[in-house]
């Protein structure tokens, strides 16, 4: 087996964001390790895991972590590896256990053992993180439980940070925000360390290794939490701009701190400083495309600025090319906009729908607003089977205001699901007063006027409701395949409840609706074979479709 060979692969299918190759490969290797008796090398299964982690795919790394420990190849790191893996699925109970063995052994290895040492403070780290997660997860302080829980989390953290305080500033950190959360939560913790103090110490200390340039990259995320305890904002997003421009930041580490951010230090975006520190965050999220963004209604709605509206701190603090992230991300922000979620109430999607000016479309239609769907999401055809009717369909705009309920007017075009599978729906006369106050302040979306050049670079992005939930940004693992018209191929993920939603080129232009996906979709130009994809059909087809149609009519 030729580990170097199998790393290198694997790291281009995870920067590629192919999980399905990823996912091939790890299979492939699963069944090396148990039919071989040679070993695979060590570092190289550790170099493995930690790949996978960067890219958050956990239950591939739990796989692979269990394979090689079962093959005996459990090194105290892969064993630590595999404990992160059940905490990211958060499987805490069997975290707890595996953390407390490997406690117990990396403390009885031989004391010049470096590497034992050192997972066993990262061990500790992991203990306190789980018991984080159980206090926050509970969401009742009042319980002695939960407190129980907090106080173990600051214990475990206090048990690294206490040997060496100017070394385990992780651990530090953690101490101060479960102090500050107890205090909000009303938790008394008697006899334990001023937070104050420690915030105090960690950013002194971050400060001097920042002038001396001896600072790493989870450092600055370390000095912005110090800055939120001592109620210093400004330089808390100073900080957070250093971490998010650190090429070793990954999608792994910006969730782990939008996690501490949200849940522990609880910052919203509806005030400061979460208003600031939380968008910006999330855009490198998606600039990295690790990620699904997923908000709620008012967090849509805080959303909702104009691009002109962004503050010049931003670019100030992070410079162009964190400020076009910043200004690139709210471009994606703003697109959730004008998306529709269809059911036959407004508690549950069949399917997704989303605006456009009629006149976009076809030169036939006015410019009032027309909603763009999936023919076997909505259609009249009595072709067309199990799909909503018009009579009985409901729209809602959760990021406008899901309150708000729209009925259909009519179908003003539609063609089957095995053409193009589009619907284009009109509202109805006593709707259209209330759609357009809502949407007065919105722009409809550009619309491309070609589909990307296909490379290794070109990626789709899909707004809709996923299982008829709350709106998401599909973002992972969504390389461009193929296009041929009418059809694109693309592997952004997407779920039942996804059909009818825009698809939109990098910079945010529409380009199609997506409306099937399989695990052995057809490929296209007459290739042979099948293969992993998401299909959608190009908005330029349904335009000339729609002329077509019109010119018919009037001949």
């Amino acid at each position: 087996m030729m580990s170097a060979d199998f790393t290198n692969k694997l790291r281009d299918k995870l920067n590629s964001f192919d999980k399905p190759g990823a996912a091939t490969l790890c299979e492939e290797l699963i069944t090396q390790l148990y039919q071989t008796d040679k070993p695979f090398p060590a570092q190289e299964a550790e170099q493995v895991l930690q790949l996978l982690r960067n890219k958050r795919y956990f239950s591939l790394m739990q796989q692979v972590a269990d394979a090689l420990i079962q093959t005996g190849q459990g090194t105290f790191r892969i064993r630590r590896q595999y404990i992160q893996s059940l905490l990211d699925q958060n499987n805490l109970t069997a975290a707890l256990a595996l953390l407390s063995q490997l406690i117990s052994d990396t403390s009885n290895a031989p004391a010049l053992d470096s590497k034992a040492a050192k997972e066993n403070i990262e061990a500790k780290g992991l203990l306190g993180r789980a018991y984080k997660q159980l206090y926050v997860n509970a969401k009742n302080p009042a319980t002695l439980q939960n407190q129980q829980f907090l106080k173990q989390a600051i214990l475990a953290y206090s048990s690294v940070y206490t040997t060496a305080p100017d070394t385990h500033l992780w651990h530090g950190i953690n101490i101060v925000a479960l102090h500050q959360r107890a205090e909000r939560d009303g938790v008394k913790l008697a006899g334990l360390s001023d937070a104050t103090a420690i915030a105090e110490d960690i950013l002194t200390e971050l400060e001097e290794r920042h002038i001396s340039k001896a600072v790493y990259y989870w450092d600055y995320a370390t000095a912005a939490e110090a800055c939120l305890a001592l109620d210093r904002f400004s330089e808390a997003l100073e900080w957070i701009g250093r971490y998010v421009h650190s090429e070793r930041v990954d999608a792994f580490e910006i969730v782990s701190t939008l996690r501490q951010l949200t849940e522990v230090w609880q910052l919203s975006i509806e005030s400061d400083p979460g208003n600031e520190i939380l968008p910006l965050l999330q855009s490198e999220l998606l600039s990295r495309e690790g990620g699904k963004i997923s908000m709620t209604q008012q967090e849509w709605r805080e959303q909702k600025q104009d691009e002109s509206s962004v503050s010049s701190t931003y670019e100030r603090v992070f410079g162009n090319t964190g400020y076009n992230t910043y200004r690139w991300y709210m471009t994606g922000a703003a697109r959730c906009l004008c998306v529709a979620r269809i059911g036959i109430d407004a508690t549950q999607g069949f399917g997704t729908g989303f605006l456009l000016k009629g006149s976009d479309l076809s030169p036939v239609l006015n410019d009032d607003l027309v909603l763009l769907t999936n023919a076997h999401v909505v259609s009249d055809d009595k072709h067309v089977t199990n799909c909503l009717r018009s009579h009985q369909t409901i729209i809602t705009f959760e990021s406008l205001n899901s309150q708000e309920e729209f009925r259909i007017g009519k179908i003003l075009w539609s063609s089957r699901p095995d053409q193009l599978d589009t619907t284009v729906i009109s509202f109805a006369d006593k709707d259209l007063p209330r759609l357009r106050e809502l949407t007065k302040h919105i722009e409809c979306y550009p619309i491309a006027s070609e589909i990307p050049e296909i490379n290794d670079t070109q990626r789709l992005y899909i707004v809709g409701h996923p299982k008829g939930g709350t709106l998401q940004i599909s973002l992972q693992d969504n390389l461009l395949l193929d296009h041929k018209s009418p059809k694109i191929h693309y592997r952004t993920p997407t779920d039942p409840g996804s059909s009818g939603s825009p698809v939109f080129d990098n910079q945010w232009r529409l380009v199609g609706i997506h409306h099937a996906g399989s695990d052995r979709m057809p490929r296209l130009h007459g290739q042979p074979g099948t293969y992993p994809a998401n299909e959608g059909i190009w908005i330029g087809a349904i335009q000339e479709a729609l002329k077509m149609t019109v010119d018919s009519s009037t001949s």
